[in-house]
């Protein structure tokens, strides 16, 4: 008999999407350096980007001394011992510093284990770059209530395009792992919001994702420690309760935009997901009449 999925957390849901590997932003500072100097040996903790703007970066990367031209890109891993070399000449270049979280909480080095320190520059399309750390540096300026998400979410675009760039035989197993999870999620959640107007139809999500209906409950179980189909109600009820709190439509007006047979079919899935019925639900959220 197949097991029994885990009981669905309404409250862990929020941190069930499709976000496996999330970077999360330190700094990002413009360097120019045009008198000789010299920063000492020091060991990183956290990811760090150098990217070389103009000029020529000297730097002593473990026990190696390198040199990185014009639009080449150095990545700087947590672990890693680091020392710059100014030599006067005039030099300017970006660093980048962020940390990774994974929604597992286990670790999901980018690198593999061994793999060669000169992998870890590379010489990069300035276009792809050069905007997004421009964006990053403009939201630092702004500082509002948004600014920090903003910040993070460009950090993720950098991130994701900066490991398209590296050879993929030097990308962890675990970081490969999460980030195939990660994607399977996004298309899956996907899917299932463009349908949350039909009834839950298991083989058209497997088909849409381009795999059978047994791989996708497996995945499904393993990722998300629940069905597909309790998945799909349970979003589907997630929106309910949007459209509740935050519209003027009635709950007749929820249910037939949702799919549901009848309102009170709809009321019983409700009160099932929320321990409440929507009726007591829209009440709350009206508020007093003045």
């Amino acid at each position: 008999m197949p097991a029994k999925p885990t009981k669905f957390d309404s409250e862990a849901f929020s941190v069930m999407r499709p976000f496996l590997i999330r970077p999360v932003f330190e700094r990002a500072t413009i360097e120019e350096r045009n008198q000789p100097c010299m920063i000492p040996r020091h060991q990183h903790l956290k990811y760090e980007v150098i990217f070389v703007d103009r000029g020529l970066y000297h730097c002593r990367h473990n026990e190696n001394d390198i040199t990185l031209g014009r639009n080449w890109l150095l990545i700087i891993k947590p672990g890693d011992w680091h020392m710059d070399i100014f030599d006067g000449a005039p030099l300017r270049y970006l660093a980048l510093g962020f940390s990774l979280q994974m929604a597992s909480g286990m670790p999901a080095p980018i690198f593999r284990a061994g793999a060669p320190l000169e992998k870890q520059r590379f010489p990069i399309a300035r276009t792809d770059f050069l905007p997004l750390f421009e964006k990053i540096r403009q939201e630092i300026k702004i500082g509002d209530f948004v600014s920090e998400h903003l910040q993070d979410a460009l950090v993720a675009e950098f991130l994701f395009r900066m490991i398209r760039a590296i050879p993929r035989d030097v990308i962890s197993a675990q970081y490969l792992a999460t980030s195939h999870e990660a994607s399977f999620q996004t298309n899956l959640f996907a899917i299932i919001n463009e349908s949350l107007t039909r009834k839950a139809n298991v083989g058209e999500m497997a088909s849409a994702l381009g795999i059978s209906e047994s791989s996708l409950a497996h995945k499904c179980r393993k990722i998300l420690h629940c069905s597909p189909a309790h998945l799909f109600q349970r979003v589907k009820m997630d929106r309910a309760m949007q459209m509740l709190k935050s519209t003027d439509m009635q709950i007749k007006e929820v249910s037939d935009y949702l799919g549901f047979e009848n309102p009170f079919h709809f009321s019983r899935a409700f009160k099932k997901t929320f321990g409440k019925a929507p009726l007591d639900m829209k009440a709350d959220a009206t508020p007093p009449a003045i």
